[in-house]
């Protein structure tokens, strides 16, 4: 492990038993666009950063007028927000996931327990086979038992099993490791639209965080935001075969009744649509 510090703290803020909300890049952008979004509506100052030197190695660069430019470098920024509140907050937000993430999750864990952080917070997607009009529930998993009642209390779908891809999952198993608290709330997003935006999932995380943390912010623009995205993902509902349709509106009626990991998906269908998704990812690149 490097001996220099990758960590820049530009000013140190005084904040009352903080807590922390970390989010990176994922499926739908759940995460990011929640994050970003609760950012800017709380004003929240930044002051720090990691060193993306020692975390991110630019694979290719871009050609703008004829001329290569500069490769950019993600950037890893911490914010914080305390208005004479009982709980501060930090607020992390990495535009990319780092190559080296159990190394990158303890040194944000190092400012976590720099500031005495008592519980961190992150977002993901939970891709399923719901139709995009469906208003997204939220799931949820924590470090330890007494938070999955905690969750419970209020109104989330806590997960059994599974696996959170990334440092949005990955950096609550460091925090575990390291004896902090950390709780992980996951948006339902349409199987078939992990590659769009999904501020729609983004709102409903937010709206359990808020009600969490007990602040109050604006969530309007945010739903504005996803009825502007509702004919992009009408156009990729409706461009999946009719027999994959077909398929997902069984399962969404079959939400209706039973919990989403006790209703049997169709390997073959999923597979159907994971085969349509990379067909369009290749489009996408021009291959």
């Amino acid at each position: 492990m490097d001996t220099v510090n990758p960590v820049e703290l530009f000013k140190r803020p005084k904040l009352r038993s903080p807590y922390m909300v970390a989010a990176w890049p994922g499926m739908g952008g759940v995460a990011i666009i929640a994050a970003n979004y609760l950012r800017h509506q709380l004003g929240a100052e930044e002051f720090g950063e990691i060193d993306p030197y020692y975390f991110f190695s630019p694979a290719q660069v871009l050609i703008e007028d004829h001329l290569i430019q500069v490769p950019e470098l993600p950037e890893s920024k911490f914010y914080s927000w305390d208005t004479d509140r009982e709980h501060g907050l930090v607020i992390f937000i990495g535009s990319s996931q780092p190559e080296r993430g159990y190394e990158f999750a303890n040194r944000i864990l190092d400012v976590a327990e720099e500031f005495q952080i008592i519980r961190i917070y992150t977002f993901a997607s939970f891709p399923l086979f719901i139709h995009h009009s469906r208003r997204p529930r939220v799931w949820g998993t924590a470090t330890d038992a007494e938070l999955i009642e905690y969750l419970k209390g209020y109104r989330v779908q806590v997960m059994e099993s599974g696996s959170i891809g990334g440092l949005n999952g990955l950096l609550l198993g460091v925090a575990k490791e390291r004896g902090v608290e950390g709780v992980c709330l996951l948006g339902e997003i349409p199987v078939y639209a992990t590659q769009v935006a999904n501020p729609g999932a983004s709102r409903a995380v937010l709206e359990v965080l808020i009600e969490m943390l007990d602040v109050e912010i604006n969530l309007d623009e945010l739903t504005a935001w996803a009825e502007r995205f509702e004919p992009e993902m009408e156009k990729l509902y409706n461009a999946l075969p009719e027999d994959t349709r077909e398929t997902i509106d069984r399962f969404e009626s079959l939400m209706t009744h039973v919990r989403p990991a006790e209703a049997e998906m169709d390997r073959d269908i999923i597979e159907e649509i994971e085969d349509f998704l990379e067909e369009q990812r290749r489009k996408g690149r021009g291959n």
